[in-house]
């Protein structure tokens, strides 16, 4: 290593050796003239910033106010004409709609209609139905068909007490109708569980005698029936409904694992008349409309109150 220090020493000079060293520098001067210093060589090209901070501050700005300014919309697969009754596409909506499918947001309660109505909210738009809209068949058209989701719930809840869940139900793909809608509770004897979800204590089926766990719990849908609008050529407000679900289990309810479904049932004949005369020949009844299993499913636990 190369130390660097300082020395200060003291020096006599001759006198006559001063005067001539003066004189021949004012010969010098005398001889070449005054002339300003060369330019000092900085020894780089790189660009000099003259800003106190740095590029990387800028650039985080830029991306954070991008975010802000940059208006996120629904994607260009469709005509807008399809949305215009819908409310507006919220700029935010896939950051809700991942933390709703990661079940990070949970409160359906609360979760605003401009998210929930729009056709992106339930899973395999984008896979499955975007390309049936972009090419609908011709000669024919879509008379009946339903979706739900969630399709599975679960809550813990002890005897005396009640919860209310929520999910989401739409009308089909392609359907043009007016479907009346009547949901009617079940109660299966045994559920196998579907892959990626499991009770409390880890068991994959809720076996139960139907026919006597029913008198457990009460149960209030609300609204209920209630009547889908169709969601083609254009999607309409009510061709997606917010469904309150109120379950109220009886004080003797056993502690264990039980399962209540929500499937399509008879509409009514009161509301079957009125809605014939409001939407005539495009009116149908939901209660066609069947899969294998209930529309809707509440997996619930019922614990002694200090197990909670």
């Amino acid at each position: 290593m190369r130390e660097i220090t300082t020395i200060k020493q003291n020096t006599r000079y001759d006198v006559w050796g001063m005067v001539v060293l003066v004189m021949m520098l004012l010969l010098a001067i005398a001889l070449t003239g005054c002339s300003d210093p060369a330019p000092e060589e900085t020894g780089t090209a790189a660009e000099i910033r003259d800003k106190p901070y740095s590029a990387a501050l800028e650039e985080r700005l830029a991306k954070e106010l991008g975010n802000e300014t940059d208006k996120i919309t629904r994607p260009d697969y469709l005509p807008e004409e399809m949305f215009v009754r819908l409310p507006e596409f919220p700029e935010d909506f896939y950051n809700v709609r991942s933390l709703v499918r990661l079940s990070r947001i949970t409160d359906f309660e609360n979760l605003e209609e401009e998210y929930w109505m729009q056709p992106e909210f339930f899973p395999h738009f984008e896979d499955l139905g975007v390309p049936l809209l972009q090419n609908p068949p011709e000669g024919r058209w879509g008379a009946y068909g339903i979706a739900t989701y969630p399709a599975d719930s679960m809550a813990t809840i002890i005897p005396g007490e009640s919860l209310d869940m929520y999910f989401f139900i739409k009308s089909n793909y392609i359907v043009e109708t007016y479907q009346g809608i009547n949901l009617v509770q079940v109660f299966p004897d045994s559920v196998q569980i579907e892959s990626g979800f499991e009770m409390p204590d880890g068991s994959k089926t809720v076996e139960q005698d139907g026919d006597k766990i029913r008198e457990h719990f009460s149960v209030d849908v609300s609204p209920n029936p209630f009547i889908l609008e169709h969601n083609f050529p254009v999607y309409n407000v009510d061709g997606t409904r917010k469904i309150k679900v109120t379950i109220t289990v009886a004080e003797d309810t056993p502690p264990g694992n039980y399962v209540i479904g929500l499937d399509t049932g008879e509409v009514p004949e009161e509301y079957e008349q009125i809605w014939l005369k409001d939407y005539l020949n495009l009116y149908t009844s939901g209660g066609m409309t069947k899969i294998d299993r209930p529309y809707y499913q509440v997996f619930i636990e019922v614990v002694d109150g200090g197990d909670v």
